[in-house]
């Protein structure tokens, strides 16, 4: 880790991820408090990443779900992973679920997380300064969120709250990204057939139905150049 490492990190614009995450409806309905407290942590957790990118470990679960809404954000997370890491620090969600030999791995990579947080920052994992949802992880089992890295991109994530979906598997809300249901999905690329993040197509994860992969990148390209994808929500000041 150099200056220029920390700095790429430091200067990742999370605000609309925050924004998201404040939201009622299609967010977690966090505190500014939290959203700002999480935010630490996660800055934290990349540049833990950035450091170790062969070891396996796990995020609290707050900073997991962090992680998720990011993700979300495919085109910033993207450019965002590109300017901290110089490759896409992928999502593997599935740690944990395959097997007690799984869980017992599951264990073992959130106690990595912990200590190799310990020893880089000198604090405790889990403070009580830390939000509340996230007090709950960083020993137990079911609290661990799934996450770590394979080799030098791969990072295992996936931890379901009880009440959010994150994308595409239903929960108790409603979900924003690729399941059709009372609310239109809040993501894809304009047009005609636009899908919105999720439709039954080839290329789903562009958002157009039946494109081959020429339109697809090139739908993609057009929406990068929209403000309409471009312009993200930003923290009220008053909040």
């Amino acid at each position: 880790m150099n200056a220029q490492d920390l700095h790429a990190i430091n200067s990742l614009d999370l605000e609309p991820i925050k924004v998201k995450l404040m939201h009622e409806e299609s967010g977690e309905g966090w505190t500014l408090a939290r959203a700002n407290a999480v935010e630490f942590e996660y800055r934290r957790f990349l540049f833990l990443m950035k450091k170790f990118p062969h070891e396996q470990t796990a995020p609290l679960v707050d900073v997991d779900t962090f992680w998720h809404y990011h993700i979300l954000d495919t085109m910033k997370y993207a450019a965002d992973c590109d300017a901290v890491f110089g490759y896409f620090l992928h999502h593997f969600p599935y740690i944990g679920l395959r097997g007690e030999d799984d869980e017992a791995a599951h264990v073992r990579v959130g106690m990595r997380m912990k200590e190799l947080y310990e020893d880089t920052f000198g604090e405790d994992y889990v403070r009580e300064a830390a939000p509340a949802k996230a007090a709950h992880s960083g020993v137990a089992a079911v609290s661990f969120a799934h996450s770590g890295v394979v080799g030098a991109t791969f990072a295992h994530s996936g931890v379901v709250g009880a009440k959010v979906a994150h994308s595409g598997v239903v929960g108790a809300k409603v979900v924003h990204s690729g399941v059709v249901g009372a609310k239109i999905a809040h993501s894809g690329v304009a047009g005609v057939k636009a899908a919105h993040s999720g439709v039954a197509a080839s290329y789903a994860h562009s958002g157009v139905i039946g494109a081959s992969a020429l339109q697809a990148e090139a739908a993609i390209a057009a929406a990068q150049q929209s403000s309409f994808y471009s312009e993200r929500p930003r923290l009220s000041r008053g909040a």
